[in-house]
């Protein structure tokens, strides 16, 4: 027993060295270990205090332990160590290969995850063994993210069908998160070879060659600067920007920065105003700090990549098919080609590995490959072209520098933004030197730089009538006509995509989420503090003293759980609309508005009709008024081009994920709690068109009441105030209408009556199936200069669509407000019927529960303010009540008598409009969210605009006068959510009067801190400009005015976004799928009342706790020198009351 406890106490003792002496910056032990075993010692030794990143130390161990030239340095090292350490050390690394290869003889597991099972055991048993006064390192706590993503998946990877798939599914998704850059690259390498060797370019995309011919001489353009950087040549910045740009391939650089500018050039900025926001331009600093951040993730990958590399060598079998597959890439790289039998069997050796469960490139050229830190090492020195005759010394220089370089890499943790600046600016630099491009100039074809950096002056958009300089950098006019927004998917490498397999369950602020991608918990910008919030919070967690977040991971696994698909009948659909040219449905239009040409004033010649010459000018108005209908195009124009670059992102991952059985959206909180999937383009957050677009992966049977429901989804989707109707209403109209309803699934593009005669018999010659069934529908195609087709008679049909004079209140779908999602419910109530049996067919289609102005209803519940809950339909009623509807009322009212009393502004707003629902909604809407007088004004006066409302002068004083209506009336009707506000005002002010940022606890125990302090700017020298970054920092002084006036909104934000969680967390725990859009709870149509009853219990919970009481105690606690006001009085609003509300959620 005594010699077993010491035993385990010199293992201990060995990995506690090993960390040391990663902490210290020495190389590890491991060196002189097999490759397989490498993996094992790294893990060990990056169980360590979180302080020090798991995936740096890990890397730095691997790293060092494949130089065969810190083999001296490591010994020198251990000379001074405790023999006893040594001997453990030996012990535990022959332990764990022998308990390794035990147990990996049989099952799915790899070699790498059981010996890390076996360490892990070990670290257990030595902590249960330690002497209580001199305990052993607790390192359990801290396990990789590498082993947690293996442990959570593999122990389902069993010899079953769904096991198989799951492991074929887990090396896909590491892929899907490790290998985009790899891909592209050797797309390149591919496409190149092709246009030069077999004379194939001319097959490619305008755009895909654009990049192809600028792929080598930029990777070659980054190599020469990498050998600078080597040979220490003298330059500005090198020394500081150099060994970041070590860190990465040149041909990976190039992918990287050619990628991330032809991004930047096709999607501006939002302000369509702003200089560098035009198409064909960018701002310097937006670009280089964007390709900084991607050089860094992508270094962060490169490195990941390498140690689960090393952790998946595998059984005798692997290793004999690596060196199968290594003398066949022999011949292969020697002969250039292979026999079709050597062929066959090099894919059956491909297949063999990834059945193993190894990760190969998505390109079969790229297979069996050596890839070791010495070859890489020695790879770069081919790269950089050291003459063949060079000395002894001048190639041990460079290695030594490189080495260097690569090993400092290991170590760091994230880069400042300034660093990312001065690596993107230097990559922009060489782009500029290397990239070309061919154009015809007067006459002759001369070739000219893609990419030029001009120094601009433009207003700061940050401070009113300032102007300051602004690097811009331009694409020359050919680059821009040659590459399209359909051919944004080239340059389209997003690294947060929905995972094929379930994510992995948040169980710290830092890990969960994807396998490999380095993510967090909540989205911060910056804050410090905020950090140092979740971290305290996770430690209350782990050393059992509070729940911690365990609350937000556990309902961030529940929604991340939720599986999707593509509805593939609303894809046929979007996709038809789109090569038809657009234009209906929120679906951008495919060509650019007209803009007027340009008059010029002043007197010019002109020929009368009797051929006479006479001086003519256009007058001044007209010249100013062309003038400006110009730059409204162009503004117009500049829109639509970034809608057209978002569509094709969306429709990307549509085509991309159509061919999934189920994917999944791993979610994250912003800093007051509210959730959001981690992939930003095409989910269930987004347009009409994305959740038109994705539907559950699991069917469920509607059983009794699901066609009920689904009839109810269809009109509120429908809206126009039929969504206003009580729920029997919604039904009847639903009814009334089915037979066009049906139409609508049976076949979207029929000819609808009184439509253009010009619309011919499109409808029945067009429709959805044949034209994507044969590739465009027959017709007419118009073919534009890069060869993408757009469909003539598709784009009449829109265009018939768009001009049909029949009745409006036909519910031809794309009349809907939500036109894909009433589309989709249309094609489900028609498979429904058609089955002969609802309650038994089985549907995928999601149903939404939506809140009745979900702020206001927090706002009425915190308050028990009973005219305000009924108002928000918080109360038992019979039919629904419409809050923008009852204001509107109210501000109706108050017109007319201020209008009988002579109020100029009330008689001039009565002439030129209807005092309306839509007029005061939006101000409604967002009085939850803090608008201010200011912001009210500028919503009115934009809905004056909308109805034509020309005189600006009038209008101001009408939307002010309005403003000001609309909000007392608010106030009115909502007493107690006014003084709740105005509390929580005044208790955000007198924290920030303090130069205090304002935080709190939410009711799911996260940490929220306002974020809102002034930037400090950062000048940043570089090669081509000097930079202005604006950084956060927690020292700088907090902004008052913007605590003041946040706090309220955000703190509802956060009670919202608890009952949300609450409900995601019942409903998985009810065995219901469960997806939550904010104030809009989704689930199967045959659930719906089992959800209705579980987000009412929840709401009643949350409420029943003393929010308030709870928030000002805590206050207290946090600011305890400040006196704060006591809390406004509460009314008699009964919860108990909330579950027979029939259209609380709705």
């Amino acid at each position: 027993m005594l010699q077993t406890t010491l035993m385990l106490s010199s293992t201990s003792r060995a990995a506690q060295a090993l960390r040391q002496l990663l902490l210290n910056g020495h190389p590890s032990p491991a060196g002189g270990l097999p490759g397989y075993l490498r993996a094992f010692v790294a893990e060990a030794a990056s169980f360590q205090n979180s302080a020090f990143p798991a995936a740096e130390s890990a890397n730095a161990a691997s790293a060092a332990a494949a130089a065969s030239a810190a083999m001296h340095e490591q010994q020198q090292q251990f000379q001074d160590e405790d023999e006893q350490a040594k001997q453990a050390y030996a012990n535990l690394v022959q332990t764990i290969f022998s308990q390794a290869v035990q147990q990996a003889q049989d099952g799915p597991h790899t070699f790498a995850y059981e010996g890390l099972q076996v360490l892990e055991e070990q670290e257990r048993a030595a902590e249960a063994a330690a002497d209580a006064a001199s305990p052993s390192p607790a390192i359990l706590p801290h396990i990789s993210r590498t082993l947690t993503a293996m442990r959570y998946h593999q122990r389902m990877m069993d010899g079953t069908p769904k096991g198989r798939k799951l492991q074929e599914n887990w090396q896909r998704q590491i892929i899907l998160e490790t290998r985009a850059v790899e891909a592209a690259l050797a797309r390149y390498r591919r496409e190149a070879a092709s246009m030069v060797e077999r004379n194939q370019g001319a097959t490619l995309p305008a755009a895909r060659k654009l990049l192809v011919s600028w792929f080598q001489p930029l990777a070659d353009a980054i190599r020469a600067e990498q050998l600078r950087v080597a040979k220490g040549v003298s330059g500005v910045d090198r020394c500081v920007y150099g060994p970041y740009l070590m860190r990465l391939d040149p041909e990976q650089l190039a992918v990287i920065a050619m990628h991330a500018a032809v991004n930047a050039f096709m999607s501006p900025e939002s302000d369509a105003e702003a200089i560098g926001s035009a198409p064909g331009t960018t701002r310097m600093t937006r670009l280089a700090v964007a390709i900084g951040s991607a050089v860094q993730a992508q270094h962060h990958v490169n490195k990941l990549e390498k140690v689960t590399h090393q952790q998946n060598m595998r059984r005798r079998e692997i290793r004999q098919a690596y060196e199968e597959g290594k003398l066949l890439r022999k011949r292969y790289d020697e002969e250039g080609e292979l026999d079709s039998e050597s062929w066959a069997k090099w894919f059956d050796i491909g297949k063999r590995l990834r059945t193993g469960g190894e990760m190969l490139p998505l390109d079969h050229l790229e297979w069996f490959l050596d890839d070791d830190l010495e070859a890489r090492l020695r790879k770069s020195a081919q790269q950089f072209k050291v003459p063949a005759g060079a000395s002894d010394n001048e190639m041990r220089l460079i290695l030594q520098r490189a080495r260097r370089m690569l090993a400092d890499s290991s170590s760091s943790g994230e880069w400042r933004s300034d660093m990312q600046a001065k690596v993107g600016v230097i990559l922009i630099k060489l782009m500029m030197d290397a990239c070309k491009i061919d154009v015809n100039r007067d006459g002759r074809l001369q070739t000219v730089p893609a990419f030029w950096h001009a120094l601009e002056q433009g207003p700061d958009s940050r401070a009113r009538g300032i102007w300051k300089r602004y690097g811009i950098l331009y694409a020359d006019e050919e680059v821009m006509r040659r590459i399209k927004p359909h051919h944004m998917a080239e340059a389209f490498m997003p690294q947060f995509l929905p995972t094929v397999v379930t994510p992995v369950p948040w169980q710290r602020h830092n890990l969960g989420g994807y396998l490999t991608l380095r993510s967090s918990v909540m989205r911060m910008r910056g804050s410090h503090a905020q950090k140092d919030k979740l971290q305290e919070a996770d430690k209350e967690m782990v050393e059992g003293r509070g729940e911690g977040l365990s609350l937000v991971y556990d309902a961030l696994n529940a929604l991340g759980e939720t599986p999707w698909s593509i509805n593939q009948d609303v894809y046929k659909v979007v996709e038809a609309v789109w090569a038809w040219g657009g234009g209906i449905c929120d679906v951008p239009q495919r060509d650019n508005v007209d803009a007027p040409k340009l008059l010029e004033y002043g007197f010019n010649m002109k020929r009368t009709d009797g051929g006479n010459l006479a001086l003519f000018s256009y007058p001044r108005s007209e010249v100013k008024q062309r003038q400006y209908e110009a730059s409204r195009a162009r503004k117009k124009n500049n829109e639509l081009h970034s809608l057209r670059c978002d569509m094709e992102y969306k429709l990307a991952i549509a085509r991309e994920f159509s061919r999934e059985e189920r994917f999944y959206f791993p979610h994250n909180v912003d800093f007051r709690g509210r959730a959001y999937p981690m992939h930003p383009h095409l989910n269930h957050l987004g347009s009409d068109m994305c959740r038109g677009l994705l539907q559950f992966a699991d069917d469920r049977p509607l059983g009794p009441n699901g066609l009920r429901w689904l009839y109810i989804q269809a009109a509120n989707l429908w809206g126009g105030g039929v969504d206003k109707l009580p729920l029997e209403g919604r039904i009847k109209w639903v009814e009334d209408n089915l037979g066009l309803i049906l139409d609508n699934a049976t076949d979207p593009f029929r000819k609808p009556p009184g439509s253009d005669p010009s619309f011919g018999n499109l409808s029945s010659g067009n429709t959805i199936n044949t034209h994507l069934g044969e590739g465009g529908g027959g017709g007419g195609h118009r073919e534009e200069e890069d060869g993408h087709g757009v469909d003539d008679r598709g784009h009449v049909l829109l265009q018939s669509l768009l001009s049909e004079t029949s009745d409006l209140s036909t519910p031809y779908w794309y009349r809907a407000e939500a036109p894909f999602q009433f589309l989709a419910t249309c094609f489900d109530i028609y498979r429904a019927l058609a089955s002969g049996d609802p309650p038994s067919y089985r549907s995928r289609l999601p149903v939404h529960q939506d809140g009745s102005c979900n702020g206001l209803q927090h706002y009425a519940a915190l308050g028990r303010d009973l005219t305000g809950g009924w108002a928000v339909n918080l109360c038992p009623v019979e039919r629904p009540q419409d809050v923008y509807t009852e204001i509107s009322r109210m501000v109706k009212e108050q017109v007319d008598r201020d209008a009988a009393a002579g109020v100029p502004e009330a008689q001039t707003l009565l002439a030129s409009t209807a005092v309306d629902r839509k007029l005061v909604k939006q101000t409604v809407m967002t009085s939850v969210y803090g608008v201010t007088f200011v912001g009210a004004r500028a919503q009115i006066g934009s809905r004056l605009r909308e109805r034509g409302f020309e005189d600006n002068h009038a209008m101001y004083k009408v939307s002010c006068y309005s403003a000001r209506v609309t909000l007392d009336c608010l106030h009115e009707m909502f007493q107690s959510a006014k003084h709740i506000m105005q509390w929580l005002s005044e208790c955000a002010r007198l924290i920030a009067r303090e130069n205090r940022s304002v935080g709190w606890t939410t009711p799911m125990g996260l940490p929220v801190i306002q974020p809102y302090r002034k930037k400090s700017q950062q000048h940043v020298r570089t090669v081509l400009q000097r930079l202005v970054l604006a950084n956060d920092q927690d020292d700088k002084p907090v902004m008052k005015q913007r605590q003041r006036t946040a706090f309220p909104p955000n703190y509802i934000h956060s009670i919202d976004s608890s009952h949300m969680m609450l409900t995601a967390i019942a409903c998985r725990d009810a065995g219901l799928d469960f997806a939550g859009v904010h104030d809009s709870f989704w689930t199967h149509a045959g659930t719906v009342e089992q959800m209705n009853h579980v987000l009412r219990e929840k709401f009643i919970d949350l409420h029943s706790q003393p929010l308030l009481e709870n928030l000002l105690e805590e206050l207290g606690k946090e600011h305890p020198d400040i006196v704060f006001p006591p809390l406004p009085p509460r009314g008699d609003l009964h919860l108990e009351d909330i579950k027979l509300a029939k259209y609380f959620f709705s």
